[in-house]
């Protein structure tokens, strides 16, 4: 069950982070992009609206041109878009909160902060 309590802080990022949506076959389903981002999980958009909460999703995320990473997740919750008209809105948690992987995440994280 998905605990409503955030467990991280959630970052807008400044510049796009855009995402490929795979199958666990890593054949791509879906694009959109991340409305924020943390440690624990991302919101994404994108125009498919057939995701459930529970369904297991391979993101591959791209901060910038160089900066790509891949990272597994499952959806917590699901709704409509209001800024991207027939899109849909997913909170995905993240499945693996440690190793090198999740480190290389977490520096992304940091350096597409907005700066206030």
């Amino acid at each position: 069950m998905y605990d409503k309590e955030r467990s991280a802080v959630r970052v807008v990022p400044r510049e796009p982070v855009t995402v490929v949506i795979e199958t666990q076959d890593f054949q791509p389903v879906a694009f959109g992009g991340v409305t924020d981002i943390s440690e624990a999980g991302a919101c994404v958009w994108t125009d498919e609206t057939g995701f459930a909460v529970g369904d297991r999703l391979i993101l591959l995320l791209s901060f910038g041109e160089s900066q790509s990473l891949q990272a597994a997740g499952h959806v917590v919750w699901s709704g409509p878009d209001r800024l991207h008209e027939g899109a849909s809105r997913y909170g995905v948690q993240w499945a693996a909160t440690s190793g090198p992987q999740h480190a290389r995440l977490k520096t992304l994280i940091r350096s597409s902060q907005v700066s206030h």
